[in-house]
């Protein structure tokens, strides 16, 4: 949540910095302008021209910090627009009426200085040259320029304020899929330590009747398992060479419980590529080809083996079928956690099948390395 309210605030920072740079450069763009053409500054120009722009200021301040939040962000869209039209229409014709009454008094006092006297008819006269005068024959009036900047000024800061609350939105809701896809990572990864745990305690349960030496040697390998699943299991990628080796000592554990005429065949890289693959990905698939894939009254066998190739990572394991299963679901949590893990930590860039042919239960597991 911090991490979000830095992010806020960092853009909030650099959208002010940029609204800043624009009035100053709009106002000081006229001084470079009269600077480069006259070589000197007219102060009384210039400060016409700062004067003219004090209704698209008005106009600007109005939409940013009372329109747009009040009204376009409570989905108010329409009194968002009347709203516009109604403060665009008042300060420029409001701007015009004034900007026409200053110039109309500055004009009569002067002719005044010169003995002139203006009766009411022909101070009409003068107001409505002074107009002419500012809209010449051909040309827009001014308050259609006015207007129209002010559109533009109004829709290019709508524009922005939109664009940073969307990108705002976008990375809050980008924060909460990763949080979500995280707990879920999470909760499905530690379903794996209770559902290995139960199952290698039947096997030591199954060991202590007739091999209370070997049953006591197998507790000292589970709990050098347990102690991986607790400290090495994290959120963070393990090591390939160390995954090798969890599942060598989870296989140990199994051949345990079994006869010598269970076939078990492990091959795995001896030396491995110095990767990293997520903790415990293949766990769930290896526990269900030993519950399942054993059986004590006929001939079985489980075939685990692991391929690195060159930008892909390859696990498959077989083993024997002694009842025709309906689905592939009735193995199950194990391939159903095994899907949800690999959506969430590969999206569709990985391959899992699990397939079942003349009693031989195939699975298998592509992912990118």
């Amino acid at each position: 949540m911090s991490k979000n309210l830095l992010n806020k605030q960092s853009s909030s920072f650099f959208e002010s910095i940029f609204i800043f740079l624009f009035w100053i450069l709009l106002f000081l763009l006229p001084l470079f302008y009269q600077w480069v053409n006259s070589g000197f500054i007219r102060w009384s120009v210039i400060f016409n021209v700062w004067i003219d722009y004090l209704p698209l200021l008005i106009v600007f301040c109005v939409n940013r910090f009372l329109l747009t939040p009040f009204l376009l962000f409570k989905r108010k869209q329409f009194f968002y627009l009347v709203a516009v039209v109604v403060v665009i229409s008042f300060t420029v014709f409001g701007s015009i009426n004034i900007r026409k009454n200053v110039i109309f008094q500055e004009i009569v006092p002067l002719h005044k200085q010169g003995g002139l006297q203006f009766p009411d008819s022909n101070k009409t006269g003068i107001k409505k040259g002074l107009q002419n005068r500012q809209a010449p024959v051909g040309t827009y009036p001014p308050y259609v320029n006015l207007i129209l900047l002010s559109i533009l000024l109004v829709g290019f800061d709508t524009g922005m304020k939109l664009s940073v609350k969307w990108a705002e939105t976008q990375q809050q809701k980008a924060e909460v899929e990763k949080e979500s896809v995280k707990n879920e990572l999470a909760f499905l990864r530690n379903q794996v330590s209770p559902h290995f745990l139960m199952n290698t305690l039947n096997n030591i349960h199954a060991l202590i009747d007739f091999d209370t030496v070997e049953a006591k040697r197998s507790v000292v390998k589970l709990s050098t398992l347990m102690r991986y699943l607790l400290y090495e299991s994290n959120d963070k990628p393990i090591a390939l060479s160390k995954e090798i080796k969890f599942i060598e000592s989870y296989v140990e554990l199994m051949k345990l419980r079994f006869c010598e005429e269970v076939i078990i065949e492990l091959n795995l890289p001896k030396n491995p590529p110095n990767i990293s693959i997520p903790t415990l990905l293949f766990t769930n698939i290896i526990e269900n080809a030993f519950k399942y894939g054993i059986s004590y009254e006929q001939n079985s066998f489980v075939n685990i083996r692991l391929f690195v190739h060159e930008n892909e990572l390859e696990f498959t394991i077989q083993n024997s079928v002694h009842k025709k299963l309906e689905t592939v679901e009735s193995l199950g949590i194990g391939i159903e956690n095994t899907k949800k893990r690999l959506k969430l930590l590969y999206n569709n860039d990985y391959i899992f099948t699990s397939i079942e042919n003349e009693n031989v239960f195939s699975s298998t597991i592509k992912i990118p390395i």
